[in-house]
């Protein structure tokens, strides 16, 4: 006689069923809304941490780097996006199959917001535009968006909301585009308490406005001042990893951070550094402000975006830290160092190379340094 293959079937599924263990790590409770978030799976990208982040200003600058630092690590990331979904397709392939989900939304509608941040216990904002256009003025961005924002978050009752703003932004800073991000800072604390903002310096990377205007322009690069604007340029690597570490530490509700590299350069000394790195002469050409930002508002007329005055004004302004630090954190309160200028630069702006230098190491053969101080013989991996 013939065994019963259905028998045969059931016997091979009795065996013994193991129940993966729980450890402390799995669970985060949240401290304002005391919510209880519990993980799925293994901690990485292909796992559930239990935690569901919107990202305003997504498909920007840094927006791609928060989304694809939360992603990896299994957080369901919101991204998002005015006009055209294909603006936020590239995000989708830094998180696993759903995990990082699209959703077209207008800043000015406040049902759009809360359909974004419905199911969401993080809300990170980094919409912010150093120009006006005809749809968006300043206060209709930073203030009103911001305030609109934290309304929704708050009412939709989100855990954390993480503000991003400038080092520069002063309610007497010499551009309305400063000004405007400080008063929406403050309307983010009046209407989230409990709200982390971020004031982050100029940010270089591989899609920066800072070493790839010198490697584009470098035989035509415009100054103001003779390039002797201070800078306190952060990789915005860096500038992502500090907005996980907030993200996940309930001791940081409520605290003001500012993110800026810990030496101070010129934008002629940066101008210096990168000229050394390209084997190639920056061809520099100083223009009186006033003549600049003349010609930047007849470019800011044309029907696509080139330059605008705002920006020009933001060149003559340093980028200076508070001058009374207390309360206020920085990189070395959340345990990171940043990452050296002179060794990041090269990965970012190689490609400005001639030919003939394309594959050269960072320093010639024998030479000490280019720099003063004298750079570190040892340094962190430099990755992205």
């Amino acid at each position: 006689m013939f065994a019963n293959p259905l028998k045969r079937s059931i016997k091979g599924l009795s065996a013994p069923v193991t129940l993966a263990r729980r450890g402390k790590a799995d669970v985060v409770i949240r401290k304002t809304t005391g919510q209880v978030l519990v993980g799925r799976g293994t901690y990485g990208r292909q796992s559930w941490n239990g935690q569901t982040a919107t990202v305003f200003g997504c498909t920007g600058f840094l927006g791609r780097y928060v989304v694809a630092r939360l992603a990896r690590e299994g957080t369901k990331v919101i991204v998002p996006y005015r006009g055209l979904e294909e603006y936020a397709r590239h995000l989708r392939p830094t998180g696993d199959l759903g995990m990082v989900v699209p959703m077209e939304f207008d800043l000015r509608n406040s049902k759009q917001i809360e359909e974004c941040v419905r199911y969401s216990d993080v809300v990170i904002n980094l919409i912010g535009r150093n120009y006006e256009t005809k749809n968006f003025s300043f206060d209709q961005v930073h203030i009103e968006g911001a305030q609109r924002i934290a309304d929704v978050s708050r009412e939709a009752g989100v855990s954390r909301l993480i503000h991003m703003s400038s080092i520069n932004a002063k309610s007497n800073a010499h551009s309305r585009a400063l000004v405007s991000k400080a008063f929406g800072e403050q309307r983010v604390r009046e209407h989230f308490p409990g709200a982390n903002i971020i004031r982050a310096a100029t940010m270089y990377g591989y899609e920066d406005e800072l070493l790839n205007n010198m490697g584009r322009f470098k035989h035509f690069y415009l100054t103001v001042n003779h390039a002797q604007q201070k800078l306190r340029p952060v990789c915005v690597s860096d500038v992502a990893h500090a907005i996980g570490i907030i993200r996940d530490n309930e001791d940081t509700v409520g605290q003001t951070f500012e993110l800026y590299n810990p030496k101070e350069y010129s934008r002629k000394d940066v101008v210096e550094l990168v000229q050394f790195l390209l084997h190639e002469k920056i061809w520099q050409v100083n223009v009186p402000p006033n003549l600049l930002r003349l010609a930047a508002q007849v470019a800011n007329a044309l029907p696509f975006h080139y330059t605008s005055h705002h920006e020009i004004d933001l060149m003559s302004i340093d980028d200076i830290p508070s001058k009374d630090p207390a309360g206020i954190q920085t990189f070395a309160d959340l345990g990171i160092q940043p990452h050296t200028l002179e060794l990041a630069a090269l990965q970012f702006i190689r490609h400005y190379r001639p030919p003939q230098h394309e594959e050269d190491p960072i320093e010639p053969k024998g030479y000490k340094a280019f720099r003063k101080p004298p750079i570190p013989v040892s340094n962190r991996d430099i990755v992205v």
